[in-house]
């Protein structure tokens, strides 16, 4: 896939913001999540995933426009899986608190399914010291490392680039 196909398919969520995928952009994510959290919500069944950037300090407006993105679209009695991440990937513990109370909301207002999505993709963008993901929700796969090495391409560093180089002696 080239750089241009994937922005094609590609929904950006900003901060304070909610959006989902659609058959067209079945990849959605989000970037330099830092102070904030990353929500994401999945039907297996449906092939659809939904995505909110939300501030640690005040989840409100993101959780808003969740809500209202799944009431719009008649989701209510959808049984989504969940993954929530954290901002800073060295503080993982930091937004517990946060996370149970966006956790909370979801079982009152939205059918929540407890099962949380796997993740064991590598989700840190190696230039920033924030996490961000990107998910394909017709795969039900995270697609971080390969979206990062087309949105970033000459300035993403592999590890083996980052080894310090022995020279020889002259």
């Amino acid at each position: 896939m080239t750089k241009e196909e994937l922005l094609q398919k590609l929904t950006l969520v900003a901060m304070d913001h909610a959006d989902i995928t659609t058959l067209d952009k079945p990849i959605i994510g989000t970037h330099s999540l830092a102070p904030c959290l990353g929500i994401l919500l999945y039907d297996e069944k449906k092939k659809m995933a939904l995505v909110a950037h939300a501030r640690s300090g005040n989840p409100i407006p993101a959780l808003d426009e969740l809500f209202t993105i799944i009431y719009k679209n008649r989701l209510s009695s959808t049984k989504f899986k969940y993954k929530i991440f954290d901002g800073y990937y060295k503080e993982e513990a930091k937004f517990y608190h946060t996370k149970e109370i966006i956790k909370k909301h979801f079982k009152e207002y939205i059918p929540f399914n407890e099962e949380e999505i796997p993740s064991t993709a590598l989700l840190k963008n190696p230039n920033l010291e924030a996490n961000e993901f990107y998910f394909d929700a017709s795969t039900g796969k995270f697609v971080t490392s390969e979206v990062l090495a087309l949105l970033l391409e000459d300035s993403t560093i592999t590890e083996e680039e980052n080894k310090p180089k022995h020279r020889k002696k002259i």
